[in-house]
Parts: structure tokens; sequence; C-alpha cells
């Protein structure tokens, strides 16, 4: 049975990626806020450091319980079935074990812009 990770982060840069390997090329776009992806990677935002920290929680869907659709659902691919969390500074806040070497994401934030609180299933 895997486990639920709740960690507590604090990027430099106003987000973080979800990851299957590392030494990706991060989505990113200028001038919308918001969760952007490629098929390599997932660019969640997060509260600017000095505004406090964002609480994450990382794992399973069959363990994650939330009520609404989630902000972002896709297929990112994980070809050393791995699931790495990092940012620009950070070389991993998290990681887990996943099953396949493409893997169903969905993501949940509680802001567009500066979210406190960030939920990340797979599976």
């Amino acid at each position: 049975m895997m486990s639920v990770k709740k960690i507590t982060i604090t990027p430099e840069y106003l987000s973080f990626y979800v990851a299957g390997r590392r030494n990706v090329t991060i989505p990113l776009h200028m001038d919308r806020p918001g969760i952007f992806s490629s098929p390599d990677c997932i660019k969640v935002p997060a509260l600017y450091w000095n505004d406090g920290d964002t609480s994450v929680t990382f794992g399973p869907i069959l363990e994650i319980t939330e009520m609404r659709d989630p902000d972002f659902n896709g297929i990112l691919n994980t070809p050393n079935n791995e699931l790495i969390l990092f940012d620009a500074i950070e070389p991993e806040f998290a990681s887990a074990k996943v099953p396949s070497t493409k893997t169903r994401i969905r993501v949940w934030i509680d802001y567009p812009i500066e979210p406190e609180n960030v939920v990340i299933a797979w599976g």
C-alpha cells in the first residue's frame, strides 16, 4: 500500500514541478497564471516564498479524497516509473514510485494564483 505524503515547501519562484525524470524542459507561459504541462513536466503554482509556505499533499488517487473535479487532469511520461516534485533550486521535495511509464496525474489548487494548498494524485 502506498501512502500519501504531506509536505510543506517554500519554492523560490512561485511554482514547482512534477516530472517523471530529471532534466526536463519546464512548460512556461508568461501571460497566464495556473497549471501548465507538457508530456514530460507539469508546472504547478505555489505561494510566493515571502508570503509563507505551500502545503502539498502527494499520493495515489485511491488514497486522495477531493470533492470536486481537478484543476488539472492529464498523462505524464514517467519513463523510470518515478514521479519527482522539485523546483528551480531544490532537486527533490518528494518522489514516489509509479507502476507505469505513463501516469495519470490530477492536481487540485485552492487558488489559481499563489495557492496555499496543492493536492497531487497519481494513478
